[in-house]
């Protein structure tokens, strides 16, 4: 019986896995591809609050060094990633960061925070450099009870240099809003979101000063 049930269980999540539907998308002039997937899980105190899982890509003759340089500017990561505010909180090490964003909100939604530990690799071998911004809520203390924090966001940007200047940017995201939102209304709003994003991204890169 035990043998029955677990073949049964391994049965149904295959099943899951083959019906979850990826969006595809692509910019109309065809520069920015993304694929995204938006569903629902339960946050920290039981609420059911969206969760997006995105992958975009783009390539462009920017030169690896140029976006380095911008990811580690953190006061610059409020223009391309939307926020009001972007700030540097600690220096654990040379490739270690705890960085803070702050967002207001509207007459539709509450001021928004992030505490998001960010980390630094490179291969110079594969000519790639990544990093991953993992939420850590608990690392940063909040000013104001009423801001709501995210608590759940993985977010990894890669860097793949492909000669003359060329690089492969992809942005993987998983990660909550930090207040409830109802999913229809996110699956109405996107890709545009995940297209801004990197837009900016690489517009501001273009002018940032590489090594």
């Amino acid at each position: 019986m035990g043998v029955l049930m677990l073949c049964i269980v391994f049965f149904n999540l295959s099943i899951q896995a083959q019906t979850k539907e990826w969006k595809n998308a692509k910019t109309k002039d065809g520069k920015i591809s993304t694929k995204y997937y938006i569903s629902t899980r339960s946050n920290e105190i039981g609420e059911k609050v969206p969760l997006i899982e995105s992958v975009t890509t783009s390539t462009e003759k920017i030169g690896i060094e140029k976006c380095i340089s911008l990811m580690k500017n953190v006061s610059k990561h409020k223009d391309f990633h939307g926020d009001n505010s972007s700030k540097l909180i600690t220096t654990i090490s040379e490739n270690q960061w705890v960085v803070y964003y702050y967002t207001e909100g509207t007459k539709f939604s509450p001021n928004s925070d992030g505490v998001y530990a960010m980390t630094f690799t490179e291969d110079k071998l594969k000519k790639t450099a990544a990093f991953t911004l993992n939420a850590e809520p608990t690392l940063y203390e909040k000013k104001d009870k009423d801001v709501k924090r995210v608590t759940y966001s993985n977010e990894v940007l890669t860097f793949k240099d492909l000669g003359n200047s060329m690089v492969e940017i992809t942005m993987t995201a998983k990660m909550s809003p930090a207040f409830p939102v109802p999913a229809w209304i996110m699956k109405m709003s996107f890709p545009e979101p995940l297209f801004e994003v990197m837009k900016n991204f690489i517009k501001l890169a273009y002018v940032e000063p590489g090594k």
